[in-house]
């Protein structure tokens, strides 16, 4: 288990060195120049001597190597460097925007468990049932509408028609119900089809009709054999599922006019602010990867068979 632990630790690690040489080069490809951006954002006319100055200023008249392991090293320090906007430290700038995030993030997450685990496995093992139809037609509609054009119809019927909840900021839970609504309909889709799935598939398993056919009844049938087999698979979809969900809240949030990480990361990167756009990309590769490192120690507590897998490959 140690030797696991450290080898994954060390992937972990040399992943995220090789994912910052991956951002900071992406930054540096993408068009348009920083100095010349903020330069009109100010209304001052872009001129050279002041392009240069600012160049200078921050660093982005050096090479690429002396530029990329200057961030590197603040990086090792806990820095992430200033924003080229406001001249504060990216870490701040993060900070104060990072709980509106984690809270949209986290409650539309324990809504899409709450709605679609229960009812991924009910209908799967009532298949061809009347609620079985219904619901896999439903999740077919909610696959072909977009986040955006749901935000939209929520916003239009429950915020301006019935005026039932607000539609900008996140200043009291009120403001979280349609964002965490819309992220929850669309995610819940995805996940219902995937349990619905495995359950199809796990209670067709030889072992299952085994226990079936020695009596066993329902009740100890399904937590013993069913739920227990599918633990690893909706470890698996839980912790991949990460990704989506900030995609979605960045959308939600620039649609909302949340103060969260989304809003700011689409704002600098329209900005051309290279330390905040690295800061938050950064940030979230790390969760992800935590979040997997996180995912595969779970699997030793949910199967058995990893152990002994893993012991029979180090001996």
């Amino acid at each position: 288990m140690t030797r696991y632990l450290l080898n994954r630790f060390v992937v972990l690690i040399l992943t995220l060195l090789l994912f910052t040489l991956f951002v900071f080069t992406l930054m540096h490809m993408a068009p348009g120049d920083p100095a010349a951006l903020f330069l009109q954002d100010l209304g001052a006319a872009p001129d050279k001597t002041l392009i240069a100055a600012l160049q200078q200023k921050w660093g982005l008249d050096q090479s690429f190597a002396v530029q990329y392991f200057r961030w590197l090293y603040e990086l090792v320090q806990g820095k992430l460097g200033n924003s080229y906007i406001s001249s504060i430290p990216v870490t701040e700038e993060i900070v104060t925007r990072l709980e509106p995030t984690i809270r949209l993030m986290l409650s539309s997450f324990v809504v899409t468990l709450f709605i679609s685990v229960p009812l991924g496995i009910h209908i799967g093992l009532r298949e061809h049932s009347l609620l079985d139809r219904v619901t896999y037609a439903g999740t077919v509609l909610g696959l072909s509408i977009p986040l955006y054009w749901l935000a939209i119809l929520l916003m239009f019927g429950f915020g301006v028609m019935w005026k039932l909840f607000p539609i900008v900021g996140s200043g009291s839970l009120r403001h979280y119900v349609l964002p965490v609504t819309a992220i929850s309909i669309v995610e819940s889709v995805y996940f219902i089809r995937m349990i619905r799935s495995l359950t199809l598939e796990y209670k067709r398993a030889f072992y299952m009709e085994a226990a079936a056919a020695r009596g066993l009844k329902r009740r100890i049938l399904y937590p013993s054999y069913l739920f227990r087999s599918m633990l690893v698979p909706i470890m698996t979809i839980i912790g991949s599922s990460f990704p989506s969900f900030f995609g979605a809240a960045i959308i939600i949030e620039n649609m909302f006019s949340f103060p969260g990480i989304g809003t700011y990361m689409l704002d600098m990167i329209y900005r051309r602010d290279f330390p905040a756009i690295q800061g938050c990309t950064l940030l979230l590769a790390t969760a992800i990867f935590i979040l997997n490192f996180c995912t595969d120690l779970c699997y030793y507590w949910a199967d058995p068979r990893i152990q002994l897998e893993k012991q029979r490959w180090e001996n």
